[in-house]
């Protein structure tokens, strides 16, 4: 059992429902950076507010919960293994869109973003529910393969921290929940902490 704390970044009304027993429901956006599943920033309180503060989604209270999340079978991003099952996956999916004369979807940035973030990410989207889709048939057929509970990886993201730099003001780990069963429990962030991290009300409207 692998447990982390990770954070999401919601309204204050979703965050009132999490915290009083509701279920998270997972995105199934087609430009989802990891696919289809519930979102969590690993072990970062701030980053999950400010893309809960972001304009674009209209939240008029931004808000975040804490989770207790058991990673169980994880695609892990950050290793070689996980990254090649990716790219195998990609292979795959490529064959198949042009078997099938589909267009294989891309990684764009908005008009109102135009930085290099790409944060529309169709292509990752469609190769990650692909591969999704290829571990829950191998279950099918062979019971003692396992689908991948829970996804992990990081992303650079945001501008130079400073000229030159390789360090970028938006790097996150970013959790992609599969199975809900993963999400042990769900906190209310301390009242210290919020003030600590300087963080207005997060469960009270203004």
């Amino acid at each position: 059992m692998a447990l982390v704390l990770a954070y999401h970044g919601c309204s204050l009304e979703t965050a009132q429902k999490l915290l009083g027993g509701s279920s998270f429901l997972p995105s199934t956006q087609d430009y989802d950076w990891l696919g289809t599943g519930i979102y969590f920033w690993e072990n970062d309180i701030l980053r999950a507010y400010q893309w809960a503060n972001e304009a674009r989604l209209q939240f008029d209270h931004p808000s975040v919960v804490g989770a207790v999340i058991d990673l169980g079978k994880c695609l892990d991003l950050t290793t070689q293994s996980g990254i090649a099952a990716v790219k195998v996956a990609f292979n795959k999916f490529v064959k198949m869109s042009k078997r099938e004369g589909s267009p294989v979807p891309e990684n764009v940035d908005t008009a109102k973003h135009p930085g290099n973030d790409k944060i529309l990410r169709c292509l990752d989207c469609a190769v990650m529910n692909y591969l999704y889709t290829i571990a829950q048939t191998a279950q099918e057929s062979d019971p003692q393969s396992q689908p991948f509970a829970t996804v992990r990886a990081m992303f650079p993201e945001g501008s130079e921290l400073y000229p030159g730099a390789g360090f970028r003001d938006k790097t996150h780990i970013q959790l992609c929940v599969r199975n809900p069963e993963q999400i042990f429990g769900v906190f209310r962030i301390p009242e210290w902490q919020r003030i600590e991290l300087e963080l207005p009300s997060l469960y009270e409207s203004n």
